[in-house]
């Protein structure tokens, strides 16, 4: 199947790597199927595309890239939704945001996406604790000299 993307142009998918999240993104509830598209082969980063909108796509990127220890529950209701068997082999992402700078991007560590590979199913779910921070920075301040 060929779709319209943001950032690559017209490029072809396989129907069986479309993620479905029944319940949309918050924000975006209409649009329900998703691809991801690597932004890179060296990048960090992971476009996932809207399958029904062409300008309507996320850049995200594994949330243990930046925090190794970031771990969180998941509830009987998201393994349900997400026909999840066996909770390693749920992908987490965490969306990316910027606006004019590449060095301020942060990302969303409070609220990642849960993508079930195995059934193409997904979910953005919004955690309950305030351990992590909706814009956690990518590209941390450089510390500043001291005058000598």
């Amino acid at each position: 199947m060929e779709i319209e993307t943001r950032d690559f142009g017209m490029v072809e998918i396989d129907e069986d790597n479309i993620i479905k999240f029944p319940q949309g993104i918050p924000g975006f509830v209409d649009c329900r199927e998703f691809v991801l598209l690597p932004l890179g082969d060296e990048s960090p980063f992971i476009v996932m595309q809207s399958v029904t909108e062409p300008g309507l796509a996320f850049i995200t990127m594994e949330p243990w890239s930046l925090v190794s220890n970031y771990e969180f529950e998941i509830n009987e209701n998201i393994e349900k939704i997400l026909e999840i068997e066996e909770p390693g082999k749920v992908t987490v992402l965490a969306i990316a945001t910027f606006k004019d700078n590449i060095e301020e991007m942060t990302v969303n560590l409070a609220a990642p996406l849960l993508l079930n590979m195995e059934t193409g199913m997904g979910k953005q779910v919004i955690l309950d604790s305030e351990k992590y921070p909706v814009h956690f920075q990518v590209f941390p301040s450089k510390v500043e000299k001291v005058a000598e």
